[in-house]
């Protein structure tokens, strides 16, 4: 992983919703790809497929898209709840600046799949399951080269808040009609330092032998 080691990758990929304008290298991004499909997938089917979109129109028509739904969705909603935790509150107050600024990334990956997702819950929590190895390769690799990344779901068939949007991305992408989003991931060389994620302890989640123990 170039001169990052898999520990340090691992340790140190966290969220950068702050990327720079800086162009990203048409060679890393076809890297991070290859180390997607890297990836394990059920029965080995590889049903996956990624649209990488660098072109500034391309990208401020999936953000206006991504700024519909998130204002209506996290600005509207889960920030204006009377009731929200602390924690819940830093957290999507973060996740605003994408909804405010994801026009701005110098490139987007979006990962998809070959098919639809079911109509039942528990089937479709499983298709879409099938990307998350990949996507989690693509963030690692992405970290060997220096850039940032931050996975987001909104505006995507996974979470489909408001279709119109998740629509709208799917008409900027051309993509056919059998062909599912998965995700969008911003990529780009990153403002702040990297650091270490806040996660609870390993040992508070962690259980040997049997529950409890």
């Amino acid at each position: 992983m170039g001169d990052v080691s898999v520990h340090e990758a691992i340790f140190t990929t966290r969220s950068m919703r702050h990327l720079k304008p800086d162009p990203v290298p048409r060679d890393d991004l076809e890297y991070i790809i290859e180390a997607a499909t890297m990836a394990p997938s059920a029965g080995n089917t590889q049903m996956w497929a990624f649209v990488v979109v660098t072109d500034p129109e391309q990208i401020a028509k999936i953000g206006a898209a991504y700024r519909d739904v998130g204002e209506r969705y996290i600005r509207d909603g889960v920030l204006a709840d009377p009731d929200i935790t602390p924690d819940r509150q830093r957290v999507y107050s973060k996740a605003m600046h994408n909804v405010e600024h994801l026009d701005q990334s110098p490139a987007i990956i979006v990962p998809c799949l070959h098919g639809r997702a079911p109509d039942n819950s528990d089937i479709s929590s499983g298709f879409f399951s099938s990307t998350y190895p990949a996507v989690q390769n693509i963030l690692l690799a992405a970290r060997s080269r220096g850039l940032g990344t931050v996975l987001l779901t909104l505006a995507t068939d996974y979470t489909p808040v408001r279709p119109e949007a998740t629509a709208e991305v799917r008409d900027v992408l051309g993509l056919p009609e059998d062909v599912t989003i998965t995700a969008l991931i911003p990529v780009g060389y990153p403002e702040g330092p990297w650091g270490r994620p806040w996660r609870k302890p390993w040992q508070d989640v962690t259980h040997w032998e049997r529950w409890g123990g």
